[in-house]
């Protein structure tokens, strides 16, 4: 039983909501193999005979339910607990799962990537949406059930490990270290990262006082070094226009391993080397553009997160949106409509008619968008229909309202659902409220009509 999702019902379990996560692991990097435990700390919703985990990952030993042994069984990508008495609503309850064994990569149903965990040489990256993290880690797995995490991962030396939240304690004993991290803030699950390999280490803090620490494979060091030294003004721009930046401290890790995707985990985007070799100016898709995207996503998607995964736009257009402007704001107002205007270019085929095409083409292609507020599972990352239709819907808002209603509206948001989770509905509330004007026929059109409408006359 999934948690009731529309496009991946599969995934999360009703009945309970996870507090916290304790994942306490030794892993061993040169065989690939781990031996540990994970806990977790829930209240219930429901009365539950059995709990549900989403879990693909090695094999599992032994199951308490609040200290007393626990029978369970697999199917499905599920690890099924049965407590040795029935749990009562409304409840806490601790359950400890040991087990130990080889993690590997699981099939992603929104692409051609692999999400899970990556073992490649001397590197290991654990990461991945939407269900990367039960590769090696039982989880109530959707974004709608919220948690913090403890992370107690040990490691032979030299390796160092890298997870979410802030580094509180190393701890060595004999030839081996404990890395102790620790993420305060709720976090979904699919917003989990966990490095381990040869990165170099630098810490800063940006001038409005936010912790920025990042981690470089030391293959690609000194070139990221330089590629990234703007994310500390890049915390404090978008911090007075979306709100105070969420987490207790931000940066990224670039991996040596070539991912295929680049990840917004919470508090610290994971990026491949490709980030370095393909980085271009005043590109939303690469280098300084990309970079702000993935921490916009630290308001829009790990601050706010999803309800369903429907909700994509709430995520991927507000995160374009942002690198527009971060763009606009470092390069200059011309550079920013350049962007807009190419973007609708492209959407509404004014490209194509520059090129020559026929009306027939043209309109196929106009026909061909996603729907922006409701894309599909085999379209859910789609680039024009989700990521840039997105971005335009918001260019369009705030068209609409005006800039400072616009902005209003992003904070106004952001505090609302700060730490939860929202819905387009939700958005559009927010919209309604702040800026006084009826949206309902507005956003019907932007992210639902199959055709992009004209952008308002601001």
């Amino acid at each position: 039983m999934g948690i009731g999702d529309p496009y991946f019902p599969w995934l999360g379990n009703p009945g309970y909501d996870a507090q916290h996560y304790t994942i306490d692991l030794t892993i061993d990097v040169p065989s690939n193999t781990i031996t540990g435990s994970l806990t977790m700390t829930a209240l219930t919703i429901d009365g539950l005979t059995s709990i549900d985990f989403d879990y693909n990952g090695p094999s599992v030993s032994a199951v308490t339910v609040n200290s007393a042994a626990a029978s369970f069984w697999r199917d499905s990508g599920k690890l099924i607990v049965t407590p040795p008495a029935p749990l009562p609503k409304n409840q806490p309850f601790t359950v400890v799962v040991t087990y130990a064994g080889s993690p590997g990569l699981l099939p992603d149903p929104t692409s051609d990537d692999a999400p899970g965990w990556i073992h490649s040489g001397d590197t290991i990256v654990a990461v991945g949406a939407p269900n990367g993290l039960s590769a090696w880690v039982p989880v109530n797995e959707h974004p709608a059930d919220k948690a913090t995490y403890s992370f107690l991962l040990t490691v032979p030396q030299p390796y160092r490990v890298i997870a979410n939240g802030t580094l509180e304690s190393t701890t060595p004993h004999g030839d081996e270290t404990t890395y102790d991290w620790e993420m305060r803030q709720p976090m979904a699950s699919y917003l989990v990262a966990m490095d381990i390999g040869d990165f170099v280490w630098q810490t800063g803090t940006s001038a409005g006082g936010i912790p920025i620490r990042n981690y470089f494979a030391s293959s690609v060091a000194q070139p990221a070094e330089a590629l990234f030294s703007k994310q500390g003004e890049m915390v404090d721009y978008f911090s007075t226009l979306f709100g105070a930046y969420p987490f207790d401290a931000y940066g990224s890790i670039v991996v040596p391993v070539p991912l295929g995707f680049t990840m917004e985990t919470q508090g610290m985007t994971t990026f491949d080397a490709g980030v370095v070799a393909n980085a271009r100016p005043n590109d939303p898709s690469s280098g300084e553009g990309q970079i702000a995207h993935e921490l916009a996503h630290q308001w829009f998607g790990n601050s706010v997160s999803l309800t369903t995964w429907r909700d994509i736009w709430l995520n991927e257009g507000f995160a374009t949106y942002a690198s527009w402007l971060w763009i606009g704001h470092s390069g200059g107002d011309s550079v920013f409509q350049a962007i807009v205007q190419r973007t609708d270019d492209s959407l509404n085929g004014a490209a194509l008619r520059q090129q020559g095409a026929s009306e027939d083409a043209i309109r196929q292609h106009l026909l061909s968008f996603t729907r922006t507020g409701d894309p599909g599972e085999d379209r859910l990352f789609d680039w024009d229909g989700v990521y840039l239709r997105g971005a335009l819907t918001l260019h369009a808002l705030r068209l609409t309202v005006g800039d400072a209603v616009f902005f209003d509206i992003l904070r106004a948001y952001q505090q609302k659902f700060r730490y939860g989770n929202a819905t387009t509905a939700d958005f559009i509330a927010v919209a309604e409220q702040v800026s006084g004007k009826s949206l309902r026929d507005f956003f019907q059109h932007w992210l639902y009509d199959p055709i992009v409408p004209e952008l308002p006359q601001g």
